[in-house]
C-alpha cells in the first residue's frame, strides 16, 4: 500500500530535503504552499502542490481535504514574542483548526531536543524561540487528533550553509557534545511513522549516532564534504562585528550562548525501539550532500 503524506513547509531548509527523501522512497506527497509557482522549482517534478497560506485558515481547509497525515516543518527566527503572528503558533493554531475541520487522522511536527528536555540547559537559559512554539505544539496536543513530535537534535544540514569563502566560523567557546542529526535519518523516522498506530500520541527524540562538539562534528563533517576548507574559531562578540542586521545579530548571539551552555543527553532509546536506529554517520551524509551538490 501506498503511503501518503500532506505537508507544510516543504520548500525549507529542512523541509525540501525531508521531502524529496519521502519520494525516493515511494510515499506519495502533496506539498501546502503559498506559490505554486516559486515551489515547483524547489520540490521534485512528482510532489503534488496545493496553494495555502498559514495565516489564511480559509485557505488551508481547502487545502487539507482528503489528508489523512499531516508533517509540519517549520522554523522561528526571532525571540519577539509579541509580535501579533508566527508561523510556529498563530500559524499551527490555525492549521490545526482547519485539521480538524478537514478531518485529517495523523499530525506529526518538529521542534528542538531542548524542547522537551528543559534539563539538558546547564544554567537554566531558556531557548527563546521554544516560548514561540509552545502554543503550536499545545494545540496540536489539545485537538484530539493523534500526533506525533520529533524532538531533534542540531542538524548536520546547517553546516554547508555556514561555509563561506572557504571557511567556516565556529563561533562561541563549544566544549559540550552534541548527537548531531540529519535530514535523511529524519525522513526515515517520518516514513516510518506514517500508517503507524504506535507512533502515535508519542513524543520522539531525534539524535544521531555519537556525541561530538561542534568543533570536532564540524571537523569531520568538512573533511568529506569539503576537505580544502578551514575551521576558524572567533569570540562570541566577533557576530556583532558582522555588520548584520540588528534583530539578526541578537537571534544568532542567544542561539550560539545557549548553544555554548547546552549538555545534551542520550534520549533516542525510544526512538530508536518503535522507528529504528540512525543510519547516517557524519562522514557518510557529508559524502551524500557532496554528491548532492
Amino acid at each position: 500500500m501506498i503511503k501518503k503524506i500532506t505537508i507544510i513547509g516543504a520548500t525549507g531548509h529542512l523541509g525540501h530535503r525531508v521531502t524529496a527523501k519521502l519520494v525516493e522512497k515511494g510515499v506519495d506527497v502533496t506539498a501546502i504552499v503559498r506559490d505554486p509557482i516559486a515551489a515547483k522549482s524547489k520540490l521534485p517534478a512528482n510532489v503534488r502542490l496545493v496553494q495555502g497560506d498559514v495565516s489564511d485558515p480559509d485557505s488551508l481547509t481547502a487545502a487539507l481535504q482528503g489528508t489523512e497525515t499531516l508533517y509540519i516543518t517549520l522554523n522561528t527566527e526571532t525571540l519577539d514574542t509579541r509580535l501579533p503572528f508566527h508561523t510556529e503558533r498563530e500559524g499551527v493554531i490555525n492549521v490545526v483548526a482547519a485539521a480538524k475541520e478537514a478531518g485529517v487522522q495523523h499530525i506529526m511536527q518538529i521542534a528542538g531536543v531542548d524542547y522537551a528536555h528543559p534539563e539538558f540547559s546547564a544554567k537554566g537559559m531558556a531557548y527563546g524561540t521554544n516560548a514561540i512554539r509552545k502554543g503550536g505544539i499545545d494545540a496540536i496536543k489539545a485537538s484530539g487528533i493523534p500526533y506525533t513530535f520529533f524532538y531533534c537534535s542540531f542538524f548536520l544540514d546547517s553546516l554547508p550553509k555556514l561555509l563561506m569563502d572557504n571557511q567556516l566560523a565556529v563561533i562561541g567557546n563549544h566544549v559540550n557534545p552534541i548527537w548531531f542529526t540529519n535530514s535523511s535519518d529524519l525522513a526515515e523516522l517520518v516514513f516510518k511513522a506514517i500508517d503507524n498506530e504506535a507512533a502515535q500520541n508519542k513524543e520522539f527524540a531525534v539524535q544521531g549516532h555519537e556525541a561530538m562538539t561542534y568543533t570536532e562534528a564540524a571537523t569531520e563533517f568538512l573533511g568529506t564534504y569539503a576537505p580544502d576548507a578551514d575551521i576558524i574559531q572567533l569570540p562570541m562578540e566577533a557576530i556583532s562585528q558582522m555588520g548584520l542586521p540588528e534583530e539578526q545579530t541578537v537571534f544568532m548571539e542567544h542561539v550560539l550562548t545557549f548553544v555554548e551552555q547546552l549538555q545534551e543527553k542520550d534520549v533516542a532509546g525510544e526512538t530508536r525501539r518503535v522507528l529504528g536506529s540512525p543510519k547516517y554517520t557524519i562522514t557518510s551524509f557529508a559524502q551524500e550532500l557532496r554528491e548532492e551538490a
